[in-house]
């Protein structure tokens, strides 16, 4: 687990529970980056992310589970929080009480996408968890 009791882990800890938003950074087979936005829940200890099965950060998970997760810094290029750590694919399925946080915290996104809590989960029916093992930012 990452060290989140320094001055820059608290403040990540706090964009873990207010941002959006964050970015997953993969690798894929040719060991290129590839960074992609997704929703996410923080509960205290690792960060969860739905996925459509099928999608290239499954397979790049499944091959690599180093992963990076980062969020849009200030306009200036301030305010970074980058999480590196391990990413598993869960094979059981997301405790009940963390996937309701997860579609309450989303509720309005997915009414936009002109989806249901039950469709979101049937077309993303993958879960990602990711175990941050270190913190860094300014």
């Amino acid at each position: 687990m990452a060290a989140l009791d320094s001055p820059i882990g608290r403040k990540v800890q706090r964009r873990l529970r207010r941002e959006q938003i964050i970015w997953l950074v993969t690798v894929d087979a040719r060991h290129t980056p590839q960074p992609r936005p997704v929703w996410f829940h923080w509960d205290g200890e690792t960060v969860l992310v739905l996925s459509q099965p099928g999608a290239a950060k499954v397979r790049h998970v499944a091959r690599n589970p180093r992963v990076a997760l980062h969020f849009n810094t200030d306009d200036e290029g301030g305010s970074v929080g980058v999480l590196i750590g391990e990413a598993l694919i869960a094979r059981s399925p997301v405790n009940p009480q963390r996937l309701k946080a997860y579609l309450r915290k989303y509720r309005e996104r997915i009414k936009s996408l002109g989806m249901t809590a039950e469709s979101l989960q049937g077309e993303y029916a993958t879960t990602i968890v990711i175990t941050p093992r270190s913190v860094r930012g300014f």
